[in-house]
């Protein structure tokens, strides 16, 4: 079935566009808070991306008409919302079918392996969600920035730690007023005994309101506008910050209702660059708290990547990225392994990383590119596909391969400090160490092509494939692993385990398969088998659990107080 999908997103733009943006907001930051794979309650029921698709609605509802508020409704009903649904999915589907055959003769190797890559690529690049922690973001923009802050300072009106110092304050709103407003406190009258008191007064229920106690109001009027935990005046932030700093981040972070020409589910959305919105009367409401940080992290990206600061930047987020693979490594083998960085080997071929630790060496590449945007026909992605993939994890691979080989052949490995290999460090005898393991390890996420590497890598024919993975995702797994009180003996089952999987696994969550191989909820004859393996995201659950009930232990983790307490119960549950 043929799709228009300009008709469509036109058709989905107008029906949003009728509600007070507000309200609808408000309700959009409610359905992301209970964005679950295995229990979605029913407004989420039947999206493929809830995340993804949630923030096209709302971008399409501030981007439309902004008519009188008297002329807009305050609340959909179930049966308009699936009416919105059903419009999504449609939109989704027109999609799809840009990568099926419009005719048999099309069908061929060629045709299909294109599609093979293409499809899941495109997918995975525009429906899958921040899957980082916070943190992580946050520690990111502090790193990759601050050395630019003086220009960020002068083109902005506001420094690097100040973006972070204001947004960390605006996350902490939510959880003040569930404290204040809602959360039951010692003394308050039960439900119970309302009731009771109201029918002693013989009072009839549409009478109750009036003498309704403070925190049933506040309960009803949260259950009717849940938006308001995320909404502020200007005036809290002016009382911390200042007016100066606070204009400033409003002015980078904030928009307001106005009509534009945004339509398609595959724009870039204001609500990644501005996801503050402003209600008027200096009052403003976020969407969701975690994406003011991204949107933090896009804006300054966005202004180093320009001529005068772009060798600078990515020379600075490349430095960064070898830094944290040494950081999350050391921390996982509590600072016994011989670590190597910058090496040179005696071809004169300079290196990125070397771990050695008890017979086990891991030669790491790290890969900085950008993730370009795939498009949407097939003929024209795929090549913009392979070229990314062969910059960062093709590249990666024979890189480490240099030294990876000389572990295969049982050959003396020398080290050296500098290029003219004047400077020797260390004699590395290969046949000492049992297993020998290349790792790629990227910035961004490259979905499907990077967790099974069978579709594009070209090996050798003496190795193996080697694990490609996002730092981030390389951090938690770590982080995850030592919560577990494993040690190195269970980060080489997994490297080999992760060895055999490829050519037969579907995901684009390196975390799903990670998840796969600690809660064993696998078993071994399907790991071991030939039939490809599907995974869905609650394999990955048992991070967001560590993290929302103990603490994964991130650099300046958020919360562990309350989280170590057993009294946290996250939004929507994990």
């Amino acid at each position: 079935m043929e799709i228009d999908i300009e008709k469509k997103s036109q058709e989905l733009k107008e029906y949003v566009g009728q509600y007070e943006s507000t309200k609808f907001l408000g309700d959009i930051t409610f359905l992301i808070q209970h964005i679950r794979f295995d229990k979605p309650i029913k407004n989420l029921q039947g999206l493929s991306s809830p995340q993804r698709q949630l923030f096209y609605l709302a971008a399409l509802n501030i981007t439309s008409e902004p008519k009188q508020k008297s002329k807009l409704k305050f609340q959909y009903s179930d049966e308009e919302f699936e009416h919105i649904k059903s419009l999504l999915n449609e939109i989704e589907l027109g999609y799809n079918n840009f990568f099926y055959p419009k005719n048999e003769s099309e069908l061929n190797d060629e045709w299909t392996m294109k599609r093979m890559v293409a499809m899941p690529t495109f997918l995975s690049y525009f429906n899958q969600g921040q899957l980082n922690y916070e943190e992580q973001v946050i520690e990111r923009v502090i790193d990759y920035f601050l050395p630019f802050d003086n220009e960020i300072s002068k083109h902005f009106g506001i420094g690097v730690q100040e973006f972070v110092d204001i947004y960390n304050f605006i996350d902490t709103f939510p959880n003040e007023y569930l404290n204040e407003k809602i959360n039951p406190k010692e003394g308050q009258q039960t439900w119970e005994e309302f009731c009771d008191e109201m029918k002693n007064k013989n009072l009839m229920p549409w009478e109750w309101n009036e003498h309704l106690p403070e925190h049933y109001k506040n309960l009803f009027s949260f259950i009717s506008d849940n938006g308001q935990t995320h909404r502020y005046s200007k005036q809290k932030l002016v009382d911390k910050f200042g007016e100066i700093k606070t204009s400033a981040f409003l002015n980078t972070l904030t928009c307001k209702r106005e009509k534009t020409n945004f339509l398609y589910y595959t724009e870039t959305n204001i609500l990644h660059y501005k996801p503050i919105f402003d209600i008027g009367n200096e009052e403003f409401q976020a969407i969701e708290m975690k994406q003011i940080i991204h949107a933090i992290f896009n804006n300054l990206f966005q202004f180093c990547d320009t001529p005068i600061l772009r060798e600078k930047f990515y020379k600075n987020r490349g430095n960064k990225l070898e830094d944290k693979i040494e950081q999350v490594f050391q921390d996982f083998f509590n600072n016994k392994a011989s670590i190597f960085k910058g090496y040179y080997t005696q071809d004169g071929n300079e290196q990125d990383l070397l771990f050695l630790i008890d017979g086990l060496a891991l030669i790491i590449e790290a890969k900085a590119s950008k993730r370009d945007e795939p498009r949407r026909n097939p003929e024209m992605a795929y090549p913009l596909i392979l070229s990314n993939f062969e910059e960062t994890i093709q590249k990666g691979y024979d890189q480490a391969y240099r030294v990876k080989g000389k572990f295969l052949d049982r050959e003396i490995l020398k080290i050296y400090n500098d290029q003219k290999l004047q400077k020797h460090l260390l004699d590395v005898k290969t046949k000492n160490y049992h297993s020998s393991f290349s790792i790629i390890v990227t910035l961004e996420r490259f979905g499907q092509i990077q967790t099974d590497l069978n579709e594009l890598l070209e090996i050798w024919d003496d190795d193996e494939f080697p694990w490609s993975v996002c730092i981030d995702d390389l951090e938690v797994f770590l982080l995850q692993l030592k919560k577990l009180g494993k040690s190195k003996s269970d980060l080489t089952k997994f490297l080999k385990f992760r060895e055999n999987l490829h050519g037969r696994i579907i995901t684009a969550d390196e975390l799903e398969i990670c998840g796969v191989f600690l809660n064993k909820s696998i078993d071994s004859k399907t790991l071991n088998g030939n039939k490809t393996i599907a995974l869905t995201p609650d394999h990955s659950d048992i991070f967001d659990e560590t993290y929302q009930r103990k603490g994964l232990g991130l650099k300046n983790e958020k919360n562990l107080e309350i989280k170590t307490s057993n009294k946290y119960l996250p939004f929507g549950g994990y």
